[in-house]
């Protein structure tokens, strides 16, 4: 009943948002209610099942806009993109090294709190290697909540709010068509599920109920349009479930490395805003497509935050799974390479 209620109080609050005009309201309503209400001390705990059914009605939402053509333009953003990417992986790598000399932290924990994606990837393996877990994930959550938080907002900034895809006349709109089109969403959205999680690897979730979305817009539902609720719902859930995760214990574990943990992910943010500058600069694409793709902070967040913005969200998602796939490719070397088993580190707890 908790949970119930905490889900209702935080899909109001983004409806307020986006009735207010904040870009992508809907996601930053629920996200702020979520960190208000969990550093109030009302812990709700979600699981991944749940958090991955919320991913595929968003990939599925994604599906329902997208356009094949645009297919064949991405492959000219191969080469910025791994540029970005490796860009993107030394200066996790770096900062690593320094963060370990300004907080005191022992080495493998620091290199495992800058590794730059694959949150829970990254949080799991950094158990085997000594590496203080807590302080790792609470890094990672920081880091996603400040990006979900900020990116957002920044990005809708820079877009004409007001010629998003969602401002269809509510005229046009049918009990019937709307309830169609949220059964569809509903089943598809299972069914990538079910699909997804037994693909192994990252951000399968995403992939699979994108394109399982796009089949049942094309020949299922083909002259229905998506309403804005319903993306806008789905948001609300997802801002609900990472509000959550930064909650006390989360602040409590970054306040024993004090101020140095806020200037690191302020680092980490301005890089990864110049990282974003430089694939702009590099390809046809806008700033605020860039930036979503570009930016370490999950592909179904800033995939929401483009469909909410009338961005290409299926280039952003794409954008994003490419940054995990590259860095869980790249990890074991990282690893091997930076990091050491506790028996052979000294510096270690």
């Amino acid at each position: 009943m908790l949970k119930i209620i905490y889900i209702v109080v935080a899909i109001l609050v983004g409806a307020v948002f986006n009735a207010l005009s904040v870009p992508a309201g809907w996601l930053l309503g629920a996200l702020v209610c979520g960190i208000v209400w969990s550093l109030a001390g009302a812990r709700i705990v979600f699981s991944k099942q749940y958090f991955s059914y919320i991913i595929a009605i968003i990939g599925t939402n994604i599906g329902f806009t997208v356009v094949l053509e645009r297919f064949v333009t991405y492959k000219q953003l191969i080469l910025p993109l791994l540029l970005s990417i490796v860009l993107t992986i030394i200066f996790g790598v770096v900062l690593g090294r320094y963060f370990h000399k300004w907080s005191g932290l022992d080495k493998n924990t620091a290199f495992f709190c800058c590794l730059p994606g694959g949150a829970s990837e990254v949080i799991a393996i950094s158990d085997e290697y000594g590496a203080d877990q807590r302080i790792v994930a609470a890094f990672h959550t920081t880091r996603i909540t400040l990006f979900v938080l900020a990116i957002p907002f920044f990005a809708g900034l820079l877009t004409d709010v007001e010629k998003q895809i969602f401002t269809q006349p509510t005229d046009s709109i049918t009990v019937l068509s709307f309830t169609s089109v949220l059964l569809c969403v509903l089943v598809v959205a299972l069914l990538s599920t079910w699909v997804g999680v037994r693909i192994p690897f990252p951000g399968a979730i995403v992939f699979v109920s994108i394109g399982l979305g796009f089949i049942a817009h094309t020949f299922v539902l083909p002259d229905i349009s998506m309403h804005s609720v319903i993306p806008g719902v789905a948001q609300g859930l997802m801002g609900a479930i990472l509000g959550t995760r930064f909650d006390r214990e989360t602040a409590r574990d970054l306040k024993r490395i004090g101020k140095v943990s806020a200037f690191a992910l302020t680092i980490y943010f301005g890089i990864s805003i110049l990282l974003a500058g430089l694939f702009y600069a590099l390809t046809s694409t806008s700033f605020n497509e860039s930036l979503l793709g570009i930016v370490p902070a999950g592909a179904a967040e800033m995939a929401a935050t483009a469909l909410s913005l009338n961005l290409d969200s299926t280039l952003v998602a794409t954008l994003q799974m490419l940054r995990v796939l590259c860095l869980f490719a790249a990890l074991p070397f990282l690893i091997k390479w930076f990091a050491k088993k506790p028996e052979a580190n000294h510096d270690v707890r």
